[in-house]
């Protein structure tokens, strides 16, 4: 059969465990032939022989000079991903990722034997779509008091503090320190260097073994020395129940200041006055709120439909995105400066554990997005390229990257499916019926795309006021790029440092 220019002479299918399709394809003689020709040809267009044109040089000078090893490689590199795509159409075959090839064979240069390869790919499962019929859903009633107001405005306080140098006097409890630290065990040093603690809050630190109150009073450039004894559970076993001495230098003492609320800081935060600013904010809480109670009622309706659908979501699929999960969770942890260890210590679990539950999360992530697939399948929902192309702008937007780079990292194929997620979201909710809490009909006419673009971007706008506050209010210039963490380190510190940090 041919499909796409290309000659099958067959393809065989073989369904294995976890969703794995496995193709054999036989691509025929003739199909391999022409791609050779084409290749030389190409090779030809590129080579420069004297005497010769480009793109009219002999096949056997092309062959000497260019090689047969580059000329199969580059047939095989254009012929497989054309015959694989022939194939699964062929065979209507759903890939959900990309395939894996193997077992390539053919002589590229023997005009009588096919090319054959393997292609194993995770396939999209029979799906049988709950009823969308007859939908219903509540959505919640947003109230903002003047008590939220009050609440936002103290939690915008805090998190638009700064830090200050405090280097004229000795730490007190909340100043944000930075320090350098050696642990010695029978007077020898644990590592060749100090470690660096970073950004941590002093009284609030919750390093194991507690050295916090060792370090009041002490000031900048100070260096002190102190026995600690680490805990009999301790999760390194070397140093569990053993006495050590600490040798603690600090580096900087940073004064955590929380900002007055005058009308300087409500102009700073885009208000004319205090006045304006609470009316400000009690419009955007209200704004967030009815975004919230939006995308909960998506939900529930959403939940409906996955709950009375059919289908066995593949295993390969979901092996794929833990290692994916779990691989941004050791990133993030290295960032942080803190181990897996340290990790499983402050959720209170396990490594088996959390693949076990990460497991079942993503089983439950996956089914409601091969569900909506289906239903925008069926439904035959359109996207536009205009609506891919603001979908690129959105997120190089939030990510603060080219759109260049992005269009290369992220295939278009993945922002169509998000796409047609969405969409898919809002048809169900232009089917149902949705009331409020005292069972009065409303409305919602705001796209799930447009609430997820707003929040992203709402979130994108905060840091850059932030910012742009810590340096209205004078923070320190050279810590101004860690002003994220280190304004907010009386939350970070327990990951930062889980009690080992002095250690490693």
């Amino acid at each position: 059969m041919q499909s796409n220019g290309i000659q099958l002479n067959s393809v065989s299918v073989e369904k294995g465990e976890g969703g794995l399709v496995s193709l054999t394809v036989e691509v025929a003689p003739q199909s391999v032939q022409t791609a050779r020709e084409r290749v030389i040809k190409e090779f030809s267009k590129r080579l420069k022989v004297p005497g010769f044109r480009p793109g009219s040089i002999p096949a056997g000078i092309v062959r000497r000079n260019v090689g047969d090893e580059a000329i199969a490689q580059e047939v095989s590199e254009q012929l497989v991903p054309a015959a694989y795509q022939a194939a699964i159409e062929q065979e209507k075959v759903q890939p959900l990722e990309r395939a894996e090839v193997d077992d390539v064979s053919f002589d590229a240069f023997n005009g009588e034997q096919p090319l054959t390869f393997v292609a194993r790919v995770i396939v999209r499962p029979e799906i049988t779509v709950g009823s969308t019929e007859g939908l219903t859903a509540t959505k919640r009633t947003i109230v903002i008091t003047d008590e939220d107001v009050e609440q936002a405005l103290q939690r915008m306080r805090e998190e638009r503090a700064y830090l200050v140098n405090a280097p004229e006097r000795g730490a007190e409890e909340g100043d944000v320190l930075f320090a350098d630290v050696q642990v010695y065990i029978d007077g020898a040093p644990r590592a060749e260097e100090p470690a660096k603690l970073r950004g941590f809050v002093l009284g609030q630190s919750g390093f194991v073994p507690p050295i916090d109150e060792h370090l009041i009073g002490m000031t900048l450039d100070e260096t002190k020395k102190f026995p600690v004894t680490y805990p009999e559970d301790f999760q390194d076993q070397e140093l569990a129940g053993k006495e050590a001495e600490f040798e603690v230098k600090v580096t900087a003492i940073k004064n955590r200041v929380v900002p007055e609320l005058t009308d300087e800081f409500a102009q700073i935060s885009g208000a004319e006055n205090v006045e304006d600013l609470r009316a400000k904010l009690g419009d955007y809480l209200g704004a967030v709120g009815e975004r919230e109670a939006r995308r909960e009622t998506r939900e529930q309706l959403v939940k409906s439909v996955v709950d009375t659908s059919t289908l066995e979501v593949p295993t390969a699929l979901i092996d794929i995105r833990l290692g994916e999960r779990l691989q941004g969770i050791q990133q993030e942890l290295a960032q942080n400066g803190a181990t897996t260890e340290q990790y499983l210590q402050s959720i209170n679990s396990t490594q088996e554990q959390l693949e076990a539950d990460l497991r079942e999360e993503l089983g439950n992530e996956l089914k409601t997005e091969l569900v909506l697939d289906e239903i925008a399948a069926q439904q035959q929902i359109p996207v536009s390229m205009e609506e891919v192309e603001q979908h690129y702008l959105l997120m190089a937007q939030v990510m603060e990257q080219p759109v260049e780079q992005l269009v290369q990292n992220v295939p278009v194929a993945n922002v169509r499916t998000s796409i047609l997620q969405r969409k898919a979201i809002d048809l169900l909710v232009e089917k149902s019926t949705i009331t409020d809490e005292q069972g009065n009909p409303v409305s919602m006419d705001v796209a799930a795309m447009e609430d997820e673009a707003d929040e992203a971007l709402g979130e994108v706008d905060a840091e850059a006021l932030a910012e742009l506050e810590a340096e209205e209010m004078g923070a320190d210039s050279e810590f101004l790029d860690e002003a994220e963490n280190d304004a907010s380190a009386d939350d970070e510190a327990p990951q930062a440092s889980a009690g080992t940090a002095p250690a490693l």
